[in-house]
């Protein structure tokens, strides 16, 4: 479904001229990086001041290579999910313990970043901090981790017992015991309708029932679920339970 993507490395210390709206959408994301680690680092970043590599010019290389990095989606841009930074040894030395602390928190903020400009970026974004790189100097690879995350459906009316069905790469939901998910329910479908995890997350699509599906009481061909969703087939009602 989506192209290939292959991790590469990137090494540099300067970045390129950018015009005024992208700089002020990359201080604003460096703002919301800077008061995230300075609520979790005991004394601040001040007390990495001096100290080699920053963290905030780490997330500033990181939201550069999600922004170079972004590739046209068919329904809308995505972006890598994965990224390692190597760093010197010396470097990796002085954050400590902090530096998966730092990973952390500069990865969630990637998130809320895609989030505002539309990006897809699969189930999460994940940083790793390592050494074994040049000390001063940052390298980065990065990659789209399309790996299902795994969900859950939680059978809330229409089938006895409340059952749960497990969700990976893909469920089909019908009648048919070759389904993933099984509903008894006469007015669903053999084939009724599939749950398939894609890099905007999982899409809930109609393979052509009788009774339609619905999403939050609204009848949908296919649509992005989240966290919550109540989805119905026949007279059977699911929650959706994400990854997150």
């Amino acid at each position: 479904m989506h192209p290939e993507h292959a991790s590469h490395w990137r090494e540099d210390s300067a970045f390129g001229i950018i015009g005024a709206g992208q700089e002020a959408v990359r201080l604003a994301f460096l703002r919301r990086v800077e008061d995230a680690l300075a609520s979790v680092i005991d004394g601040g970043l001040a007390r990495l001041d001096g100290s080699g590599v920053h963290p905030l010019e780490i997330a500033r290389r990181l939201q550069t290579e999600m922004t170079e990095s972004r590739l046209l989606g068919m329904e809308m841009p995505y972006v890598p999910n994965r990224y390692t930074v190597r760093l010197g040894d010396r470097d990796v030395a002085t954050m400590g313990e902090l530096a998966d602390e730092i990973g952390e928190q500069i990865a969630r903020q990637l998130e809320d970043h895609a989030a505002e400009q539309g990006w897809a970026f699969g189930d999460a974004v994940r940083v790793w901090i390592e050494g074994g790189g040049r000390d001063g100097r940052i390298a980065v690879t990065h990659t789209l981790d399309e790996s299902a995350p795994g969900a859950r459906l939680q059978v809330m009316a229409g089938q006895p017992g409340g059952e749960s069905f497990e969700v990976g790469q893909r469920a089909v939901i019908g009648r048919d015991p070759d389904c993933e998910v099984i509903l008894q329910e006469a007015a669903v479908s053999r084939r009724h309708a599939e749950i398939d995890w894609t890099y905007l997350g999982y899409v809930v699509r109609d393979l052509g029932s009788s009774n339609g599906t619905f999403v939050n009481a609204a009848e949908v061909g296919e649509a992005v679920l989240q966290e919550g969703d109540l989805i119905e087939v026949g007279l059977v009602q699911m929650r959706f339970r994400g990854p997150r």
